[in-house]
């Protein structure tokens, strides 16, 4: 597998904006939405809080991270490391109110802070580093998948662990992180909505 660049996929990312504004507005029915751009240190702060656009529902300002997947593999990714192995993964550092998770047909929201304690509490102790490093070393400089097990309490879960090697410039590192089955939000009470388009 080739190289993640990570260039194209903020392009990408910027392109399904208005999308999500139309979700949204039309869906959710929500006021004054602020993106966070990354062009001023106010934005960049907010950005690395894992907060990348914020509105108002019924007078109350929310807080989102958003996540966009060009395909529907059925499946949440969980990002272990932004940056392998020095830099953990989006849900340690969040401060969003909940996660919009966009495929190309539906949506699904979900509390960011109950799925942020289930990941802190049972998930990160699932899955080894060892794992992630592993395959650095037998997939180095390039993007890998490997299945696998994991069993959380009494719940057992298929799971894809994935490396994504990234391009930008002169700068490269390994992004990981594993994909489960959406039933794990339902086994934990981890609150969640699906809208179809």
């Amino acid at each position: 597998m080739s190289s993640h660049n990570f260039s194209d996929s903020m392009q990408n990312e910027q392109k399904s904006h208005k999308r999500a504004d139309d979700f949204y507005l039309n869906r959710l029915g929500v006021t004054d939405i602020v993106r966070y751009t990354g062009n001023t240190k106010t934005d960049l702060k907010i950005q690395r809080a894992d907060i990348d656009v914020s509105f108002r529902r019924s007078g109350k300002l929310i807080k989102i991270s958003e996540k966009f997947r060009a395909m529907d593999y059925r499946d949440l990714y969980i990002e272990f490391y932004s940056k392998f192995p020095d830099v953990c993964g989006w849900l340690n550092k969040s401060q969003a109110d909940y996660i919009a998770y966009f495929f190309p047909t539906r949506v699904f929201i979900i509390d960011e802070k109950a799925l942020s304690e289930f990941y802190k509490n049972y998930l990160s102790n699932a899955v080894s580093s060892d794992i992630f490093k592993g395959l650095t070393e037998q997939y180095p400089n390039a993007n890998a998948r490997k299945r696998a097990w994991i069993k959380i309490q009494a719940h057992s879960y298929k799971i894809q662990i994935i490396q994504a090697y990234n391009e930008a410039g002169n700068d490269s590192w390994y992004t990981m992180g594993i994909a489960m089955p959406f039933q794990v939000l339902s086994d934990f009470n981890i609150y969640y909505r699906e809208f179809i388009f």
